[in-house]
Parts: structure tokens; C-alpha cells; sequence
């Protein structure tokens, strides 16, 4: 294989698959485009490559493996499958340089057509049928993983991509967390209080470190739908700090407010600024929850009480002991004590140092996605 221009020496892989160009690259690797050796008319793959200086971090290898273990277990039509998973000798060598130099890994999936999200998003907000159209398949794609036993954890336009007939395909599951049971969410192998996401679109409880569940992802897709609707993030700051603290500490404008040009429905605005409920019992239980509110929203466009999450619509009868938004599911364990004072400052202050804590690592380590634009 001959090398391509701007492709840094001794990180194309080589093996079962032909090189054909680069697709993108990235803080930890590089995305080729390939096919098969001997099949160049067959199906193109996206080679994902952990940049050959990163192969001896276990964070960046152990992340690695988790995303191919976790895409083995989901299969769905908004989801993208995984195809191989291995490691490749390096081509840049010859004889038995080549053969002794550390291989590289590498995981294959299918080449997708279309666009990010976030591109789309760079010209400015969505038709709002179309932003609806987009949010439900987001909303499947969420479903079928939460069903799988996985949470994404790092959801945002940059992982949501967008093919030509506007069908959508969820990607990039290295920060997803396989779960428990999933039928109740709920994380257990998360290390507690470590924070890992994408500030502008990570949910409360996983800026503070908390356990999490399924309703972190759906606080995501409110935000993603927001963006798609008003043309921006609801918080955003010149520092992660900036971001999370206004994320825990403010109320989002809503989006009629923040976009009055916009034909968005109170129906509508119910359902976003409720799927980012700083709460997450207060948000909907489930990502299908959220598409079936969706769904009623363009068919009622001024009905805002029927679009309400269950735990915000008053139940007649005994309770039964059981969360509404959940059964069964453990809310998040470590919120912060009681304060000392009821000022909004001081809360504020409280706030900035608990986000100062999960971003130096107290209490287990952070990983966040800066780069989210």
C-alpha cells in the first residue's frame, strides 16, 4: 500500500483490510476508510486506530475494548454494529522490524453515509418536523441500547449521525457504561464519583459524579433537541467549570424565550425543558417515554399538560411505594449535604467547589470530553 498525504507514519493498519483514505482524526486515534483485501468493489468499513503513542495507556486501551465489548451486545436499526475487533501489524515496518513492532488496534465498523449532527448544526437550527423527526430516532436508538443493558453517557450531535433520507444511526459508545438490570437502568460498575461526558450535555447528577441510569441519556437527547430547535446548548461557559456550574445552579431559558421567531409549541417546550429536568425523577422515565411524548406533542401542539412526565401528574389513590418515573430504580446517592446557608451565592460557591473536586479526580477520576465542537 502506498502511504496518503498528511498521514503520520507508522499508524496506517494494515492485515485484512486495504487502506483507501483517511476519515478523520481524533485526540486518541485516527477513522480510516477501507474494504476487505481482494474485495475493493465490496462494502466500505470506518477503521477506528488508537494512535500508536497511546498504545501502552490501559485508559485509552481499556476504553477501547469496553466499546467493542459493549457494540457486541446492541443490535438495532439506529444503532451501529460492530464488525471487527483485533490488532494489525504496523505496514510502515519491513521484514523483521515489521514483524516485531507492537501491532496496532484497531476496531471496524460499517461506513456510514451522511453528516454529524453537529455539522448540521453548524448552519444554524432545524425545520422543527424535521428536529422532531431527528429526536425520535434518537429516542430508538437510546431504546434499543437501554434494552441492551447500555447507557451511552456521552451522547451529543458529534455521535448522532445524520444519513441522506435523514435516517439516524447513534455512534460512539466509549464512554457507554454496560448496566444491571435493564429494566430498572441502573449502573454498577461505575466507579463512584467519577465524571465522565460532554459538559454542554452531560445531565446533573453525572456533572456532581452520581450513580447514574438511563435518565442521563434522556436528559442528553433534551439537550440535543433544544440545540436542534433554538440553534444553541442551553449552558454554555468559556471553561468546563463555567459550564457544569451553570448546568447545577440555573434554569435553562426556555426555548420560546430563546428562540420567539421559532413556531415552537408550548406542547413541545413542555416536553424539552422536561427531559432536562435537573432532577431525574422529574424527567421521563425512558427514552421511549420521551418519543411517545414527542409524538403526542406534534399531534397536540397546545396540549402541555398531556405531554407532563408521570411524576409530575398527580396519581389518584395510595401510593405505592415504588418511584413513578422508574420502579425500582435507585435515585442518585451522592447528592450534595444540606447547606449551611440558603443564599444563592453560597450555593453557588458550594456547587463551583463539589465540580472542582470531580475534575481533579476526588474520590475515583474524571474524563471529559472537551473538544465537543
Amino acid at each position: 500500500m502506498e502511504g496518503h498525504e498528511g498521514e503520520a507514519s507508522g499508524e496506517r493498519p494494515d492485515g485484512p483490510f486495504e487502506i483507501v483514505g483517511k476519515l478523520g482524526e481524533g485526540a486518541t486515534g485516527v477513522v480510516y476508510e477501507a474494504h476487505r483485501r481482494g474485495e475493493a468493489d465490496g462494502p466500505r468499513f470506518a477503521l477506528k486506530v488508537i494512535h500508536r503513542e497511546l498504545l501502552t495507556d490501559p485508559q485509552v486501551r481499556g476504553r477501547f475494548a469496553r466499546e467493542a465489548a459493549i457494540l457486541r451486545r446492541l443490535d438495532g436499526q439506529h444503532l451501529c454494529p460492530i464488525v471487527e475487533f483485533g490488532e494489525m501489524p504496523d505496514p510502515a515496518g519491513s521484514g523483521r522490524a515489521s514483524r516485531t513492532s507492537s501491532p496496532l488496534l484497531y476496531l471496524a465498523l460499517p461506513k456510514l453515509e451522511g453528516e454529524s449532527l453537529d455539522r448540521l448544526l453548524a448552519r444554524g437550527p432545524l425545520p422543527i418536523d424535521r428536529a422532531l423527526r431527528l429526536a425520535v430516532q434518537v429516542c430508538a436508538a437510546l431504546d434499543e441500547a437501554h434494552r441492551h443493558g447500555v447507557i451511552h453517557r456521552d451522547l451529543k450531535p458529534h455521535n448522532v449521525i445524520v444519513a441522506p433520507d435523514d435516517h439516524v444511526t447513534v455512534v460512539d459508545f466509549g464512554m457507554a457504561k454496560i448496566i444491571t438490570g435493564a429494566g430498572t437502568g441502573t449502573t454498577a460498575l461505575t466507579q463512584h464519583n467519577m465524571v465522565f461526558g460532554t459538559p454542554e450535555y452531560m445531565a446533573p447528577e453525572q456533572a456532581r459524579g452520581d450513580d447514574l441510569d438511563r435518565r442521563c441519556d434522556v436528559y442528553a437527547a433534551g439537550v440535543i433537541l433544544y440545540e436542534m430547535l433554538t440553534g444553541a446548548v442551553p449552558f454554555a461557559g468559556a471553561t468546563p467549570l463555567n459550564v457544569l456550574t451553570a448546568a447545577l445552579t440555573q434554569t435553562p431559558k426556555a426555548p420560546r424565550e430563546r428562540a420567539p421567531e421559532r413556531a415552537i409549541t408550548p406542547a413541545l417546550e413542555t416536553v424539552v425543558l422536561a427531559a432536562m429536568a435537573k432532577e431525574a425523577r422529574d424527567r421521563y422515565e425512558s427514552a421511549a417515554a420521551l418519543s411517545a411524548a414527542l409524538v403526542h406533542a406534534s399531534a397536540n401542539p397546545n396540549d402541555a399538560i398531556g405531554v407532563r412526565p408521570l411524576s409530575l401528574t398527580p396519581l389518584e389513590g395510595p401510593a405505592d411505594g415504588h418511584s413513578i418515573t422508574m420502579v425500582g430504580a435507585p435515585l442518585a446517592s451522592s447528592a450534595p449535604p444540606p447547606l449551611p446557608t440558603s443564599s444563592k451565592e453560597g450555593h453557588t460557591l458550594w456547587v463551583v467547589l463539589w465540580i472542582i473536586a470531580a475534575l481533579v479526580g476526588v474520590g475515583g477520576g474524571v474524563y471529559l470530553s472537551l473538544a465537543t465542537r
